[in-house]
């Protein structure tokens, strides 16, 4: 069994399923999920076939990506630094796309026990080595993440999960879900990588966030009057500017610079940025120069991947990386955060959450910020307690 859901608009979600090709990608084998054997077939395929595929192109058949953060670690000239054993994207091809209002769940809730979730002493110790990375010029900005593991009290049907979910209020624009086997993606991601429509591509990065009390509109007053926050967006717009200036030379258009989006329980700032598309450009070209996200990363962007790599001791997978749905001539790829992975015969859950750390960061405000994130999306599928 093997499906996906995404929202579509505040009353649509888009079903697909009957996948005709599946596959998990690692560097040196593939798994196809339809069969359920590993194939002999490299990651340089995979890339070749991302190569071919164009932003103007038209898909005959509906197709999701998910592409993991470790991808941009190879497409980044690291690929030293990802095992042969890791998972580098999911590639799914559905027969049929459906639209239909969100199905009624019998779930009214899922309950999740923690198990683990970082320290506060872990967290200062690695808030303290960006802090020595900043101060010795190295980066201007860290995306310090962790994980957060949960389980439920009982085994749920990977359907009844999506069908809670996304029925959810408040989702967010990117929300989606996909279930491949044994494992499962939630996310409830409100941030664009890349969108393109009609010879434009679009860029909507997040950064800065406070907890939404009675009133946003005073919440949003303190956000945009705060030093740190406003220096976090302009630090990732300039880097998302750049990125999207590589892509064969257009002239990229800041069409926001602060503008609110609201969740739930948080109020977050965001930009948006666009580049006309005046010559036929590849997927591949597109990732290489926009994966992963410089709001997941921080700035220098290869720079601060490399000391990610050194601080955090898991890797980030399906959470940081980018889901594609390319729907006929559309094509929109979000970027993977308020995000979970989950294994539903196990109860397994994990959820990624942290934060952009600079020099006028604090480390209690920045791991409260890490908990008011996971606390979000605990209150969207209201664990009780939240």
């Amino acid at each position: 069994m093997i499906f996906s859901s995404f929202r579509w608009n505040d009353s649509t979600v888009l079903e697909l399923d009957q996948a005709v090709s599946a596959y998990i990608q690692y560097r040196f084998k593939r798994m196809n999920l339809v069969t359920g054997f590993p194939e002999p077939i490299p990651l340089d395929y995979f890339i070749k076939d991302l190569d071919r595929l164009n932003l103007e192109d038209r898909v005959e058949l509906p197709t999701v990506f998910h592409f993991h953060y470790e991808l941009g670690l190879v497409l980044a000239g690291m690929g030293h630094t990802v095992g042969d054993e890791t998972p580098l994207a999911i590639f799914i091809q559905y027969k049929n796309a459906k639209k239909r209002a969100p199905r009624k769940s019998r779930l009214k809730s899922i309950p999740l026990k923690s198990l683990e979730r970082p320290t506060w002493s872990e967290y200062k110790g690695a808030f303290q080595h960006i802090q020595n990375e900043l101060l010795d010029g190295n980066c201007y900005q860290v995306n310090l993440t962790y994980p957060f593991d949960f389980e439920t009290e009982e085994n749920l049907d990977p359907r009844e999960i999506r069908d809670f979910f996304m029925s959810r209020k408040n989702l967010g624009a990117y929300a989606h879900t996909t279930y491949y086997g044994e494992e499962m993606i939630l996310s409830n991601s409100p941030e664009c990588l890349f969108q393109y429509d009609n010879g434009k591509l679009f860029s909507m990065p997040i950064k800065g966030t406070v907890k939404k009390g009675r009133d946003w509109r005073e919440d949003w007053k303190k956000l945009i009057a705060d030093e740190k926050q406003a220096g976090e967006l302009l630090m990732i717009v300039d880097l998302i500017r750049n990125d999207m200036n590589r892509l064969e030379r257009p002239v990229t258009r800041i069409k926001k610079l602060k503008a609110p989006l609201l969740v739930p329980g948080l109020l977050h700032q965001y930009a948006l940025l666009s580049v006309k598309i005046e010559n036929s450009l590849s997927l591949l070209k597109v990732l290489e120069c926009m994966f992963p996200g410089g709001s997941i990363t921080g700035a220098p962007k290869r720079r601060v991947m490399s000391i990610i790599q050194n601080i955090e001791r898991f890797q980030r997978g399906i959470y940081c990386g980018s889901t594609l749905l390319c729907m006929g001539r559309r094509k929109t790829a979000s970027i993977n955060i308020r995000t979970a992975t989950l294994s539903p015969a196990d109860r397994l859950w994990r959820y990624g959450a942290g934060g952009g750390i600079t020099l006028l960061s604090r480390p209690v405000e920045e791991f409260q910020e890490m908990e008011s994130k996971v606390a979000s999306f605990l209150t969207l599928i209201k664990t009780p307690g939240y």
